[in-house]
Protein backbone atom coordinates (compact mmCIF):
# COMPACT_ATOMS: atom_id res chain seq x y z
CA UNK A 1 0.00 0.00 0.00
CA UNK A 2 1.56 3.60 -0.91
CA UNK A 3 0.51 6.25 1.02
CA UNK A 4 0.21 9.34 -0.72
CA UNK A 5 -0.25 12.45 0.53
CA UNK A 6 -2.24 15.59 -1.39
CA UNK A 7 -0.91 18.75 -0.58
CA UNK A 8 -2.73 21.75 -1.87
CA UNK A 9 -3.52 25.32 -0.37
CA UNK A 10 -6.90 25.18 -0.12
CA UNK A 11 -10.41 23.84 -2.15
CA UNK A 12 -11.37 26.74 -4.45
CA UNK A 13 -13.27 25.80 -7.55
CA UNK A 14 -10.81 25.83 -10.26
CA UNK A 15 -9.19 23.23 -12.84
CA UNK A 16 -5.71 22.37 -10.16
CA UNK A 17 -9.03 21.47 -7.67
CA UNK A 18 -11.05 19.48 -10.07
CA UNK A 19 -7.70 17.94 -11.22
CA UNK A 20 -7.49 16.74 -7.32
CA UNK A 21 -10.67 15.55 -7.24
CA UNK A 22 -11.34 13.40 -10.07
CA UNK A 23 -7.88 11.98 -9.63
CA UNK A 24 -9.27 10.63 -6.10
CA UNK A 25 -12.12 9.53 -7.36
CA UNK A 26 -10.47 7.30 -9.37
CA UNK A 27 -7.38 6.13 -7.42
CA UNK A 28 -6.69 2.77 -6.86
CA UNK A 29 -7.86 2.32 -3.28
CA UNK A 30 -6.01 -1.56 -3.52
CA UNK A 31 -2.58 -0.37 -4.09
CA UNK A 32 -2.93 3.63 -2.83
CA UNK A 33 -3.99 5.08 0.92
CA UNK A 34 -4.84 8.74 0.04
CA UNK A 35 -4.97 11.75 1.93
CA UNK A 36 -5.49 15.90 1.32
CA UNK A 37 -3.73 18.34 3.18
CA UNK A 38 -5.18 21.78 2.37
CA UNK A 39 -3.04 24.88 3.73
CA UNK A 40 -5.53 27.64 4.75
CA UNK A 41 -8.26 28.01 6.77
CA UNK A 42 -11.68 27.08 4.96
CA UNK A 43 -13.38 30.41 5.02
CA UNK A 44 -11.16 33.99 3.56
CA UNK A 45 -12.21 36.63 0.97
CA UNK A 46 -10.69 34.16 -2.01
CA UNK A 47 -12.62 31.45 -1.06
CA UNK A 48 -16.08 33.20 -0.66
CA UNK A 49 -15.11 34.94 -4.55
CA UNK A 50 -14.40 31.62 -6.23
CA UNK A 51 -16.45 29.04 -4.40
CA UNK A 52 -15.41 26.16 -2.33
CA UNK A 53 -15.47 22.35 -3.47
CA UNK A 54 -15.10 21.19 0.43
CA UNK A 55 -18.46 19.71 -0.28
CA UNK A 56 -17.54 17.85 -3.60
CA UNK A 57 -14.41 16.33 -1.63
CA UNK A 58 -16.32 15.29 1.17
CA UNK A 59 -19.11 13.33 -1.02
CA UNK A 60 -16.51 11.77 -2.48
CA UNK A 61 -15.33 10.59 0.47
CA UNK A 62 -11.51 11.96 0.16
CA UNK A 63 -9.96 12.49 3.72
CA UNK A 64 -9.27 15.96 3.76
CA UNK A 65 -6.83 17.52 6.58
CA UNK A 66 -6.36 21.53 7.28
CA UNK A 67 -3.80 22.69 8.52
CA UNK A 68 -5.83 26.34 9.00
CA UNK A 69 -2.81 29.02 8.37
CA UNK A 70 -3.88 32.44 7.70
CA UNK A 71 -4.88 33.64 4.25
CA UNK A 72 -2.53 36.23 3.08
CA UNK A 73 -5.10 38.08 1.56
CA UNK A 74 -6.04 38.76 5.14
CA UNK A 75 -2.48 40.52 6.38
CA UNK A 76 -2.95 44.64 5.01
CA UNK A 77 -0.41 47.02 5.97
CA UNK A 78 2.91 47.88 4.23
CA UNK A 79 4.37 46.13 1.65
CA UNK A 80 7.07 44.47 4.61
CA UNK A 81 4.52 43.68 6.72
CA UNK A 82 3.01 41.37 4.03
CA UNK A 83 6.04 39.82 2.72
CA UNK A 84 6.85 39.04 6.64
CA UNK A 85 3.81 37.42 7.34
CA UNK A 86 3.44 35.52 3.87
CA UNK A 87 7.31 34.24 4.83
CA UNK A 88 6.28 33.31 8.14
CA UNK A 89 3.29 31.49 6.74
CA UNK A 90 5.37 29.28 4.20
CA UNK A 91 7.69 28.60 7.23
CA UNK A 92 5.12 27.36 9.46
CA UNK A 93 2.97 25.35 6.54
CA UNK A 94 6.30 24.00 5.82
CA UNK A 95 7.12 22.61 9.69
CA UNK A 96 3.13 21.43 9.71
CA UNK A 97 3.10 19.53 6.53
CA UNK A 98 6.85 17.76 8.00
CA UNK A 99 4.87 16.78 10.64
CA UNK A 100 2.24 15.82 8.67
CA UNK A 101 4.14 13.58 6.65
CA UNK A 102 6.47 11.80 9.23
CA UNK A 103 3.06 11.19 11.14
CA UNK A 104 1.12 9.47 8.28
CA UNK A 105 4.16 7.73 7.14
CA UNK A 106 3.68 9.00 3.79
CA UNK A 107 5.45 7.36 0.73
CA UNK A 108 5.04 9.99 -1.86
CA UNK A 109 4.30 13.79 -1.41
CA UNK A 110 1.95 15.04 -4.18
CA UNK A 111 2.20 18.98 -4.29
CA UNK A 112 -0.68 21.19 -6.73
CA UNK A 113 -0.46 24.32 -7.34
CA UNK A 114 2.62 26.95 -6.78
CA UNK A 115 1.89 27.43 -3.13
CA UNK A 116 2.28 23.50 -2.83
CA UNK A 117 5.92 24.08 -4.47
CA UNK A 118 6.70 26.53 -1.71
CA UNK A 119 5.31 24.44 0.81
CA UNK A 120 5.15 20.74 0.47
CA UNK A 121 8.04 20.08 -1.31
CA UNK A 122 10.58 21.21 0.93
CA UNK A 123 8.70 19.76 3.13
CA UNK A 124 9.04 16.04 1.64
CA UNK A 125 12.94 17.04 0.99
CA UNK A 126 13.47 17.24 4.53
CA UNK A 127 12.07 13.74 5.64
CA UNK A 128 13.47 12.00 2.21
CA UNK A 129 10.46 11.71 0.74
CA UNK A 130 9.72 11.79 -2.93
CA UNK A 131 7.70 14.67 -4.13
CA UNK A 132 5.75 15.50 -7.20
CA UNK A 133 3.66 18.56 -8.24
CA UNK A 134 1.76 19.39 -10.76
CA UNK A 135 1.30 23.07 -12.34
CA UNK A 136 0.29 24.14 -15.02
CA UNK A 137 0.65 28.17 -15.71
CA UNK A 138 2.58 29.91 -18.47
CA UNK A 139 5.66 31.11 -16.65
CA UNK A 140 5.87 34.65 -17.57
CA UNK A 141 2.49 34.94 -16.93
CA UNK A 142 3.08 35.20 -13.16
CA UNK A 143 5.13 38.83 -13.93
CA UNK A 144 1.66 40.11 -14.22
CA UNK A 145 0.56 39.59 -10.74
CA UNK A 146 3.76 39.98 -8.99
CA UNK A 147 5.45 43.01 -7.59
CA UNK A 148 9.11 43.87 -8.25
CA UNK A 149 10.23 42.58 -5.13
CA UNK A 150 8.50 39.05 -5.93
CA UNK A 151 9.35 39.18 -9.50
CA UNK A 152 13.49 39.51 -7.85
CA UNK A 153 12.88 36.98 -5.46
CA UNK A 154 10.56 34.34 -6.40
CA UNK A 155 12.32 32.97 -9.82
CA UNK A 156 15.37 31.96 -8.14
CA UNK A 157 12.84 29.94 -5.66
CA UNK A 158 11.28 28.65 -8.07
CA UNK A 159 13.81 27.41 -9.78
CA UNK A 160 15.43 25.90 -5.95
CA UNK A 161 12.31 23.93 -5.10
CA UNK A 162 11.74 22.52 -8.90
CA UNK A 163 15.26 20.70 -8.78
CA UNK A 164 13.69 18.99 -5.11
CA UNK A 165 11.38 17.32 -7.23
CA UNK A 166 11.29 14.02 -7.89
CA UNK A 167 8.65 14.27 -10.90
CA UNK A 168 7.30 17.65 -12.30
CA UNK A 169 3.28 16.65 -13.64
CA UNK A 170 2.11 19.60 -16.47
CA UNK A 171 -0.56 19.21 -18.58
CA UNK A 172 0.83 19.78 -22.12
CA UNK A 173 3.79 19.59 -24.21
CA UNK A 174 3.99 23.42 -24.50
CA UNK A 175 4.10 24.12 -20.63
CA UNK A 176 6.91 21.27 -20.35
CA UNK A 177 9.09 23.83 -22.90
CA UNK A 178 8.41 26.29 -20.52
CA UNK A 179 9.18 25.39 -17.28
CA UNK A 180 12.33 23.31 -18.84
CA UNK A 181 12.89 26.63 -20.45
CA UNK A 182 13.12 28.61 -17.19
CA UNK A 183 14.69 26.18 -14.97
CA UNK A 184 17.71 26.20 -17.48
CA UNK A 185 21.07 23.49 -17.04
CA UNK A 186 19.95 20.08 -16.86
CA UNK A 187 16.27 19.14 -17.79
CA UNK A 188 13.77 18.62 -15.02
CA UNK A 189 12.22 14.97 -14.61
CA UNK A 190 8.55 16.33 -16.72
CA UNK A 191 5.74 14.33 -17.21
CA UNK A 192 3.10 15.21 -19.78
CA UNK A 193 -0.28 13.92 -17.87
CA UNK A 194 -3.77 16.16 -18.95
CA UNK A 195 -6.52 16.61 -16.34
CA UNK A 196 -8.73 13.73 -15.96
CA UNK A 197 -12.53 15.14 -15.94
CA UNK A 198 -15.74 13.72 -15.17
CA UNK A 199 -18.46 16.41 -14.59
CA UNK A 200 -21.43 15.48 -12.27
CA UNK A 201 -24.77 15.20 -13.51
CA UNK A 202 -26.78 18.98 -13.28
CA UNK A 203 -28.81 19.48 -10.05
CA UNK A 204 -30.93 22.20 -11.71
CA UNK A 205 -32.97 22.10 -14.88
CA UNK A 206 -32.34 24.09 -18.06
CA UNK A 207 -35.08 26.33 -17.49
CA UNK A 208 -34.16 27.38 -13.73
CA UNK A 209 -30.11 27.59 -14.88
CA UNK A 210 -31.62 29.59 -17.82
CA UNK A 211 -33.67 31.72 -15.45
CA UNK A 212 -30.84 32.59 -13.31
CA UNK A 213 -28.72 33.60 -15.74
CA UNK A 214 -31.53 36.10 -17.27
CA UNK A 215 -32.26 34.56 -20.29
CA UNK A 216 -35.80 33.44 -21.21
CA UNK A 217 -36.49 29.84 -20.48
CA UNK A 218 -38.15 29.59 -23.83
CA UNK A 219 -35.46 30.82 -26.24
CA UNK A 220 -34.78 29.40 -29.38
CA UNK A 221 -31.25 31.74 -29.87
CA UNK A 222 -27.87 29.70 -29.58
CA UNK A 223 -26.14 29.94 -26.43
CA UNK A 224 -22.47 30.41 -26.87
CA UNK A 225 -20.98 29.51 -23.53
CA UNK A 226 -16.89 30.22 -22.42
CA UNK A 227 -16.68 28.61 -18.95
CA UNK A 228 -13.38 30.16 -17.79
CA UNK A 229 -11.94 32.50 -14.92
CA UNK A 230 -12.70 36.25 -15.64
CA UNK A 231 -8.93 37.66 -16.50
CA UNK A 232 -7.99 39.44 -20.02
CA UNK A 233 -5.68 36.33 -20.67
CA UNK A 234 -8.39 33.69 -21.51
CA UNK A 235 -9.98 36.14 -24.17
CA UNK A 236 -13.50 36.81 -23.14
CA UNK A 237 -13.13 40.40 -24.89
CA UNK A 238 -12.18 38.48 -28.19
CA UNK A 239 -15.34 36.56 -28.35
CA UNK A 240 -17.63 39.55 -27.61
CA UNK A 241 -16.37 41.12 -31.01
CA UNK A 242 -16.50 38.27 -32.81
CA UNK A 243 -20.04 37.58 -31.46
CA UNK A 244 -20.78 41.60 -32.52
CA UNK A 245 -20.25 40.33 -35.90
CA UNK A 246 -22.28 36.62 -35.84
CA UNK A 247 -24.88 38.76 -34.52
CA UNK A 248 -25.05 41.41 -37.72
CA UNK A 249 -25.15 38.48 -39.64
CA UNK A 250 -28.55 37.56 -38.75
CA UNK A 251 -27.84 34.72 -36.42
CA UNK A 252 -30.18 34.59 -32.87
CA UNK A 253 -27.87 34.05 -29.94
CA UNK A 254 -26.71 34.85 -26.21
CA UNK A 255 -23.31 34.85 -25.08
CA UNK A 256 -22.25 33.35 -21.34
CA UNK A 257 -19.35 34.13 -20.30
CA UNK A 258 -18.91 31.91 -16.85
CA UNK A 259 -16.15 32.04 -14.40
CA UNK A 260 -14.94 33.77 -10.71
CA UNK A 261 -13.42 36.74 -10.50
CA UNK A 262 -9.81 36.17 -9.98
CA UNK A 263 -8.73 39.57 -10.35
CA UNK A 264 -11.31 41.19 -8.84
CA UNK A 265 -14.39 43.25 -10.49
CA UNK A 266 -12.41 45.34 -12.68
CA UNK A 267 -12.07 43.07 -15.65
CA UNK A 268 -15.84 41.56 -15.76
CA UNK A 269 -17.00 45.18 -15.52
CA UNK A 270 -15.32 46.12 -18.65
CA UNK A 271 -16.37 43.23 -20.07
CA UNK A 272 -19.84 44.84 -19.73
CA UNK A 273 -19.03 47.97 -20.88
CA UNK A 274 -17.31 46.92 -24.45
CA UNK A 275 -20.89 44.94 -24.40
CA UNK A 276 -22.93 47.64 -24.30
CA UNK A 277 -20.03 49.66 -26.21
CA UNK A 278 -21.01 46.46 -29.11
CA UNK A 279 -24.32 47.51 -28.51
CA UNK A 280 -24.77 43.51 -27.69
CA UNK A 281 -25.30 44.07 -24.22
CA UNK A 282 -29.10 42.86 -23.72
CA UNK A 283 -27.54 39.59 -25.42
CA UNK A 284 -24.09 38.94 -23.51
CA UNK A 285 -24.29 37.54 -19.48
CA UNK A 286 -20.86 38.08 -17.01
CA UNK A 287 -20.55 36.46 -14.19
CA UNK A 288 -20.07 33.84 -11.70
CA UNK A 289 -22.28 30.71 -11.06
CA UNK A 290 -23.16 29.56 -7.40
CA UNK A 291 -24.34 26.45 -8.14
CA UNK A 292 -22.59 23.32 -10.06
CA UNK A 293 -20.64 24.41 -13.45
CA UNK A 294 -22.54 21.33 -15.17
CA UNK A 295 -25.75 23.24 -14.54
CA UNK A 296 -23.81 25.92 -16.81
CA UNK A 297 -22.98 23.33 -19.02
CA UNK A 298 -26.38 22.22 -19.85
CA UNK A 299 -27.15 25.60 -21.24
CA UNK A 300 -24.31 25.65 -23.86
CA UNK A 301 -25.14 24.86 -27.03
CA UNK A 302 -21.69 26.37 -28.74
CA UNK A 303 -18.28 26.30 -26.45
CA UNK A 304 -15.88 28.86 -27.07
CA UNK A 305 -12.39 29.00 -25.77
CA UNK A 306 -10.98 32.09 -27.01
CA UNK A 307 -7.93 32.30 -24.50
CA UNK A 308 -4.55 34.31 -26.21
CA UNK A 309 -2.51 32.48 -22.97
CA UNK A 310 -3.09 29.12 -21.73
CA UNK A 311 -1.82 25.18 -21.41
CA UNK A 312 -4.77 22.73 -21.08
CA UNK A 313 -7.99 24.10 -19.70
CA UNK A 314 -10.08 21.89 -18.00
CA UNK A 315 -13.28 23.65 -19.88
CA UNK A 316 -11.96 22.01 -23.20
CA UNK A 317 -11.83 18.65 -21.80
CA UNK A 318 -15.24 19.24 -19.91
CA UNK A 319 -16.90 20.39 -23.44
CA UNK A 320 -15.52 17.35 -24.87
CA UNK A 321 -16.77 15.24 -22.06
CA UNK A 322 -20.37 16.94 -23.04
CA UNK A 323 -19.93 16.29 -27.10
CA UNK A 324 -20.05 20.35 -27.15
CA UNK A 325 -18.83 21.52 -30.66
CA UNK A 326 -15.99 23.89 -29.92
CA UNK A 327 -14.03 26.91 -31.30
CA UNK A 328 -11.30 26.94 -29.54
CA UNK A 329 -7.87 29.14 -29.72
CA UNK A 330 -4.53 27.84 -30.95
CA UNK A 331 -2.96 28.17 -27.56
CA UNK A 332 -0.75 26.22 -25.18
CA UNK A 333 -1.76 22.20 -25.75
CA UNK A 334 -4.98 22.89 -27.15
CA UNK A 335 -3.82 21.91 -30.50
CA UNK A 336 -2.32 18.55 -29.23
CA UNK A 337 -5.83 17.44 -28.38
CA UNK A 338 -8.47 19.31 -31.09
CA UNK A 339 -8.02 18.61 -34.68
CA UNK A 340 -9.16 21.32 -36.44
CA UNK A 341 -12.54 19.83 -38.73
CA UNK A 342 -12.25 16.76 -36.50
CA UNK A 343 -12.82 17.35 -33.02
CA UNK A 344 -13.58 20.85 -33.11
CA UNK A 345 -12.39 24.21 -34.79
CA UNK A 346 -9.70 26.11 -34.62
CA UNK A 347 -8.71 29.99 -34.61
CA UNK A 348 -5.92 32.24 -34.41
CA UNK A 349 -5.62 33.80 -30.57
CA UNK A 350 -6.67 37.42 -30.64
CA UNK A 351 -8.44 37.67 -33.95
CA UNK A 352 -12.24 38.37 -33.75
CA UNK A 353 -12.29 38.38 -37.47
CA UNK A 354 -11.22 34.40 -37.51
CA UNK A 355 -13.42 33.75 -34.21
CA UNK A 356 -16.14 35.14 -36.13
CA UNK A 357 -16.12 33.48 -39.37
CA UNK A 358 -15.62 29.69 -37.72
CA UNK A 359 -19.09 30.27 -35.21
CA UNK A 360 -20.47 31.45 -38.82
CA UNK A 361 -19.24 28.22 -40.29
CA UNK A 362 -20.40 25.79 -37.10
CA UNK A 363 -23.98 27.98 -37.18
CA UNK A 364 -24.37 27.35 -40.49
CA UNK A 365 -23.95 23.52 -40.80
CA UNK A 366 -25.99 21.09 -38.29
CA UNK A 367 -24.28 18.55 -39.88
CA UNK A 368 -20.58 19.33 -38.96
CA UNK A 369 -21.48 21.09 -35.12
CA UNK A 370 -23.14 17.17 -34.49
CA UNK A 371 -19.93 15.79 -36.20
CA UNK A 372 -17.66 17.73 -34.45
CA UNK A 373 -19.52 17.11 -31.36
CA UNK A 374 -19.54 12.91 -31.82
CA UNK A 375 -15.97 13.45 -32.37
CA UNK A 376 -14.82 15.32 -29.17
CA UNK A 377 -16.72 13.16 -27.25
CA UNK A 378 -14.71 9.69 -28.39
CA UNK A 379 -11.31 11.96 -28.22
CA UNK A 380 -12.22 12.17 -24.24
CA UNK A 381 -12.99 8.56 -24.00
CA UNK A 382 -9.64 7.66 -25.40
CA UNK A 383 -7.62 10.55 -23.75
CA UNK A 384 -9.48 12.20 -20.56
CA UNK A 385 -11.57 10.61 -18.27
CA UNK A 386 -9.99 10.41 -14.48
CA UNK A 387 -9.36 6.89 -15.13
CA UNK A 388 -7.12 6.85 -17.94
CA UNK A 389 -5.07 9.73 -16.34
CA UNK A 390 -5.11 8.91 -13.06
CA UNK A 391 -3.54 5.09 -14.30
CA UNK A 392 -0.74 7.72 -15.70
CA UNK A 393 -0.09 9.39 -12.16
CA UNK A 394 -0.06 6.37 -10.43
CA UNK A 395 2.54 5.01 -12.59
CA UNK A 396 4.82 7.70 -12.33
CA UNK A 397 4.48 7.74 -8.40
CA UNK A 398 5.58 4.07 -8.66
CA UNK A 399 8.83 4.89 -10.36
CA UNK A 400 9.46 7.69 -7.85
CA UNK A 401 9.25 4.94 -5.43
CA UNK A 402 11.26 2.86 -7.48
CA UNK A 403 13.61 5.58 -8.13
CA UNK A 404 14.36 6.08 -4.43
CA UNK A 405 14.50 2.43 -3.84
CA UNK A 406 17.79 2.45 -5.90
CA UNK A 407 18.98 5.25 -4.32
CA UNK A 408 18.94 3.77 -1.11
CA UNK A 409 20.46 0.43 -2.61
CA UNK A 410 23.67 2.08 -3.76
CA UNK A 411 24.35 4.59 -0.77
CA UNK A 412 22.94 7.43 -2.18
Amino acid sequence: MIRVLSVISQLNVGGGENRLLNFARAIDPRRFRHTVVTLYAGHHTVQSRCGSMRRQFADAGVEVHEIGLPHPSGVHGPRAVKLASTATTLATAIAKLRQAIIAGRADVVDAHLETALYTGVPAAASTGVPAAVTLYSEVDLWKLHDSRLRQAVLPSLRRFNLRLCSAVITDSKARAVDWNRFVGASPLPLHVIPNGVRLDAPGRSRGEVLNELGIPEDTRATILGQVAGLVPSKGQAVLLEAARRVIDQGHDLYVLCVGDERLGPAYPLQLRRQAKRLGISERVRIRSYPGSISDVWSVIDVHVHASSVDSLPNAIIEGMSLGKPAVVSSVGGIPDHVDHGRTGLIVPPDDPAALANALLRLLGDAALAKQLGRAAYQRYLERFTPEVTTRQIENCFESMIEARKRRRASGH
